[in-house]
Order: C-alpha cells, then structure tokens, then sequence
C-alpha cells in the first residue's frame, strides 16, 4: 500500500454490485440510500453487513443474488478497492405514501458452510488428506472460489459427526486439527484456507503515526482487563490406553509482556483445552493460537481512522500521543456515508 498516496486529499465514493449466485457481476445496485459493513475476527460468521435499499424495481433475488461493496478514495493512481460480497439474509420492506424501502440485512458468504449441514452422520477415515476434504465440503456447498495452502497433513484417526452438524464446523474443526486459520472470507469474496501464523511473525501492514500523514483520529481509547489472564495453555488429545495422547503447551515468558511468566513472579496462570489434533506441531499451534486470543483482553484499542485496505487480523503499528503499540486487527465497522471512518478495534500484542 502507498502510505503516501492514501495519506492524500480524497474525493470518495461507494459502488454496490449486485452479484448473481457465482458472484459474476450482474450491474450496480441502484437505490442504495445507506448501508454499514463489519467485519470482525472473533466472531464465526466473520462479520455481517447492512443496506437501506429504495426499491425501483432492481429486480433483486433475496434468495440468489450477492452483493458487492467497492470504495473509490478518488484518489489519482488509486483503484478502487472490495470490502466483501455479501449474500442478502433478511429483507424487511417499509411502505409509506413514497416508494418501498427495504431494510436489509446481510452475511457473510461464511452462512453459506453454516447453514448447509450435513443429514447424516459424517465420518472421515484415518489417512484422509485434511485439506482436501476441507475443499471438497466448501465445493459441496456449490462455492468454487477459493485459495488454498496445500498441505501433506493426514487424519491420524477417524473423525466423526453428528447428524445436523454444520459444513463449517466440519471445517474449522479439521483446519484447527492441522494448526490452520479458521475458513474465513476475503475482501473479494473468495474462501481462504491458509496456515495460521502467530501475530507476532506477521508483518505490519500500516504504521498508524500521528503527523502530517496520519489517517487516525487524535481521540482514540486503550482498555485492559487484567484479572485471569493466562500465561500458559496446554492444548492435549484425549490418548487411549493404545496411543498415547499428544500434547503442545504455549509459554508467555517474554520479559517485555506484563503477563509473563517472570512478570507474575514466576509463577503459571494455565488454562487449556482437549482436542483433535493430528501431531505435536498442530497441537502447540492450536495452543499459541489459544494463549493469543485469551490475552485479548489484555490491552485493546479503540481507533477512527480513513479507510485502507486491510483486514481483520492484519497486523499494524501505532504511535500516537506517546504510546507505542504493535496490535492485531480484530474489527472494523464502516458506515456508508461519505464521510464516515472505519470505527476499528484492535489487540495489542
């Protein structure tokens, strides 16, 4: 991203595609009168959106059609930029002496996995490659676009579900067993199926400085909640008396974190977990990933800023008013209105 050019004047404006069931673009979805995204990391559905539509005949499939949010900053040598498709989820029609008005809610193409659920007991064998039967469950649900990390990693026992279990809880289930992210959604629309990486290996993505080039309000807020905050997880399979259980175990003993374990005086705050899992590795991945997010109340950030092309869980910079923080982004909420900033959350790391 060019810090400089998106520092810069701005003459905005929002387009709404309307997509059909493949997410081709069908036109732009006129009438649009205001409207809100968000986009949150710890959530299952990964955020949801928001329309004020007047109705002029658009001719709108509640049932098949998708919509697309793109921004234009209305900068020179800046592209337009996606914040997500959306699938339409529940229309409400207003009626007065003028035109119809809808008020519709949207999701995630997340409630596509969520609400397909298999009818039958699901069971994967010992052996089964993960991600491929992570993608044949998305492509069962009609979904082609997807990015996916390969991956050699086998089931190392069977796997079972329950009847009525969702698509998407099959999935994160195994992406969880194999030290993956959670199946989330990208900006344009297409399922991400990706190694999870530890916040502290990503690389910043902007650097939110005050100064002649911020883009972040000067009033912003830092909340902590320091009671129970562990400083160790312990993630272990349930074993059998024919195989022994297989264990992963995350440490917070970084002398600059406040919740250390020398920062306690040398002491463990353990917290943990069973689960499926398919190797050591996976396992004290899961852990970490479980150490981070039970630090989340830690110290979160409350920020306005103009909007960028970034993503939940992206990490940034901050410098502002003397306080110096590395954070993950956990959400963002974005109004529709021209002048609107992305309300941002983030967790420092």
């Amino acid at each position: 991203m060019d810090k400089e050019l998106l520092s810069g004047h701005r003459r905005p404006r929002w387009l709404i595609d309307l997509l059909d069931k493949d997410d081709a673009t069908l036109k732009t979805l006129e009438g649009v009168e205001d409207g809100e995204i968000t986009r949150d990391a710890t959530t299952q559905l990964r955020g949801s959106a928001q329309l004020t539509i007047v109705d002029r005949g658009q001719g709108i499939n509640w049932l098949q059609h998708r919509c697309r949010f793109r921004y234009d900053p209305g900068i020179s040598g800046v592209e337009p930029w996606s914040w997500g498709v959306y699938i339409f989820a529940s229309p409400n029609e207003k009626h007065s002496d003028g035109p119809v008005i809808w008020d519709v809610e949207l999701a995630t193409k997340l409630a596509i996995l969520d609400e397909d659920k298999v009818d039958a007991t699901y069971s994967l064998a010992e052996g089964t490659p993960v991600v491929a039967a992570v993608q044949a469950l998305i492509e069962s649900a009609g979904e082609t676009r997807f990015t996916v990390t390969p991956s050699a990693a086998l089931l190392k026992s069977q796997r079972v579900w329950e009847a009525n279990t969702s698509k998407l809880s099959i999935i994160n289930d195994l992406l969880d067993a194999i030290g993956y992210w959670a199946l989330w959604v990208d900006r344009e629309g297409q399922f991400r199926v990706e190694p999870y990486v530890n916040p502290k290996d990503r690389q910043p993505v902007w650097d939110f400085t005050e100064g002649e080039t911020s883009i972040h309000e000067p009033d912003w807020g830092r909340g902590q909640d320091l009671s129970g905050v562990p400083n160790k997880y312990t993630v272990t399979t349930s074993g059998s008396e024919d195989e022994e259980a297989i264990v992963g175990v995350a440490k917070n003993e970084d002398p600059n974190s406040p919740f250390s374990y020398q920062a306690r005086g040398d002491r463990w705050i353990a917290d943990g977990e069973t689960a499926e899992v398919e190797d050591e590795a996976a396992a004290k991945a899961l852990a970490e990933r479980r150490l981070a997010d039970r630090m989340a109340p830690v110290a979160s950030i409350t920020v306005s800023h103009l909007l960028i092309p970034i993503d939940p869980n992206d990490v940034v910079t901050f410098d502002s008013d003397g306080h110096q923080t590395t954070a993950s982004v956990q959400s963002m909420r974005i109004g529709l209105d021209l002048e609107a900033l992305c309300e941002a959350q983030w967790r420092e790391l």
